[in-house]
């Protein structure tokens, strides 16, 4: 079995990532590969495409196909509840007091939203061990943008932690030798929890950075806002090191001519996802759809090239 790949859609709110999602997951599936689509977007567009509820538990759809929808408030909630559960295991001394109050408080500080979206990245990277595709419907592009950016900036801050807490350590451990020459001294509970979240964002950056494991698709609309909104993912994202593997220009309307590409979007490959018509919903549209417009993603996934016919680059783009 390969390794599992994880693809993102991003994109400018409206541009049809979750139609474009749901349609490689599709094709992917008729290839014979088992795949899971997370909706990390809590306007549930998935639900609506696949016409039932979705919840954060993985709903079959058919033989190798699995949808789910992330719930961000319980994601907070857990996050919190675990960090709580952490703070009272490595300072003991905090159960005298009420913390509950001071999470409930914390549930509503900035960042809490990308926080909860990466730790339910890394449970699903867990729980989708046995899948070949973990395909994310993101949410619109200022969140997704933060939760890219989080590793790097946690480790930023958590590589001085860990230097300031191995500082103090070092004092306690001498004064300790003072007063209780030849006794066993306690592990320090906070530096090993320190470095604990350390290892998990280098392994989470890791994987951001590794083109193997993670593609990077910005979905857009041939407007000048949109693509306007594309480069400024595309750059934000270098700024990262983590590189955007592909774009998809969804046609809104039957007609019109894509607008010029920036400079700095012309050599990323793109597909293109004609005007459709008629709604795509239903498993059954979208396979007529798909088989209408011969519609492929080969040129974005090097790997299924031999499932995925390829075809040529959209004239315009």
């Amino acid at each position: 079995m390969a390794e599992l790949q994880t693809i993102f859609f991003l994109g400018k709110g409206g541009t049809g990532k979750s139609t474009a999602s749901a349609l490689l997951a599709l094709m992917l599936q008729q290839c014979g590969r088992r795949v899971l689509l997370a909706s990390f977007d809590d306007a549930h567009n998935q639900a609506d495409i696949y016409g039932q509820p979705l919840d954060d538990s993985p709903c079959r759809m058919m033989s190798g196909l699995e949808v789910l929808q992330l719930d961000r408030e319980k994601e907070i909630q857990r996050y919190l509840a675990r960090t709580a559960r952490q703070v009272r295991q490595s300072f003991t001394y905090l159960t005298a007091f009420n913390l509950d109050h001071y999470f409930d408080i914390l549930k509503f500080s900035p960042g809490m939203e990308e926080y909860a979206l990466v730790t339910a990245f890394m449970r699903l990277q867990e729980r989708c061990r046995d899948y070949d595709y973990l395909i994310i419907d993101m949410p619109p592009t200022a969140l997704s943008l933060r939760f890219f950016s989080l590793p790097a900036l946690s480790l930023t801050w958590i590589e001085q932690l860990e230097e300031l807490r191995t500082e103090i350590h070092k004092r306690k451990e001498i004064i300790s030798r003072i007063k209780f020459a030849g006794r066993e001294f306690e592990r320090d509970k906070v530096l090993t929890r320190i470095r604990g979240i350390k290892t998990d964002y280098q392994a989470l950056k890791a994987i951001f950075e590794d083109e193997g494991r993670a593609c990077l698709f910005a979905v857009f609309n041939p407007d000048p806002l949109s693509m306007a909104e594309t480069g400024r993912i595309c750059d934000q994202l270098d700024g990262l090191d983590i590189r955007l593997q592909g774009l998809i220009g969804n046609h809104r309307t039957p007609a019109g001519v894509p607008p010029t590409m920036p400079a700095r979007l012309a050599a990323i490959p793109v597909q293109t996802i004609p005007y459709a018509p008629d709604p795509l919903i239903g498993i059954p549209a979208l396979k007529r759809y798909i088989d209408a417009h011969n519609l492929t993603f080969a040129g974005l996934l090097p790997r299924e090239s031999a499932c995925l016919p390829t075809i040529p680059r959209a004239e315009g783009y």
